[in-house]
């Protein structure tokens, strides 16, 4: 089959050809129709994740596509479904075929084609869990989102506004139409606008961006007061505990009781899915390229068959 092979860290991805992957007994195999990029793959691709990874590996995180195979333990899908899935820590969906964990795959929600399913999992699922799991939001809640308008954030706004929320997003100016039209109740320009004047104080920051904007969270939560990120960041723990917040770091977790339920919120309008372009497989070097430069909305897809 084949897939795009990262051969050396930081160096260009290679289509190569090479062996087509069987599912073990509590695995599926599944052709890939589409893979989405994620800001994880930028990460493993450029070396950050070497601890993780050895090279050389086949790239991506994301995919949908259809059940050719499932193992003998495999019984929430089978042969021929349209699914959705993600691969967070073994390779790769970059590839014509991939194999997942049960617990990585899910059928794809019935109003999505392909490459929109492809945009779907590993953001909807840091968002669901960063939201839900580890901040805790119910309604009612004063929710500041930082970082709203990429795939993770514009995920967690639309959840939090189903929950009853009240929600505050900053994000640069050139993506204020965009958060706006997700139902935020205050966007806060963040080049133009200090969040904690806009605020006071809230329940729950989401945060997305990290940086200086750690300190500057916890400083509009009081005690009781939630901190999340789902960022690879050192949490500051010992601040929060001595001001009374919880703060946490998420690793997002592979579950299909999770890709369901956000199948569902799609499938119901409750949760919108934005593609920003697509390429073909073989150009996914120029797709990761553009990811890191595009300051447009929506996940970049690339199309396999």
């Amino acid at each position: 089959m084949k897939a795009m092979r990262l051969n050396a860290w930081g160096q260009p991805l290679q289509a190569e050809q090479i062996d087509r992957p069987e599912p073990g007994s509590d695995e599926v195999l599944v052709q890939v129709r589409a893979a989405s990029i994620n800001p994880f793959d930028t990460w493993v691709h450029a070396g950050y994740m070497q601890q993780l990874f050895s090279v050389p590996l086949t790239l991506g995180t994301d995919f949908a596509g259809e059940v050719v195979k499932v193992g003998a333990e495999i019984e929430h899908v089978k042969a021929g479904d349209a699914v959705y899935g993600l691969v967070p820590m073994h390779p790769g969906s970059f590839a014509e075929y991939v194999v997942a964990k049960a617990s990585e795959v899910a059928l794809k929600p019935k109003t999505l084609d392909y490459v929109q399913a492809a945009a779907v999992p590993l953001a909807s699922l840091a968002g669901c869990q960063s939201l839900l799991t580890l901040g805790e939001a119910k309604a009612g809640d004063r929710i500041l989102i930082i970082g709203a308008a990429g795939a993770v954030g514009g995920c967690t706004i639309q959840l939090a506004k189903e929950l009853g929320a009240t929600v505050y997003a900053v994000d640069v100016p050139e993506r204020g139409d965009f958060i706006r039209s997700l139902g935020v109740d205050r966007f806060i320009d963040a080049k133009a606008e200090r969040f904690e004047d806009v605020v006071g104080t809230v329940d729950l920051v989401e945060d997305y961006v990290g940086g200086d904007y750690i300190q500057r969270s916890l400083a509009v939560l009081p005690d009781g007061g939630r901190y999340v990120t789902s960022l690879i960041l050192p949490t500051p723990y010992e601040e929060a505990d001595r001001r009374g917040i919880k703060a946490s770091g998420l690793a997002t977790q592979a579950r299909t009781d999770h890709l369901n339920d956000m199948a569902e919120r799609i499938d119901r309008g409750i949760l919108k899915v934005f593609v920003n372009r697509t390429f073909p497989l073989e150009e996914a070097q120029a797709a990761i390229a553009y990811t890191m430069q595009s300051r447009g909305v929506g996940k970049v897809v690339l199309t396999v068959s």
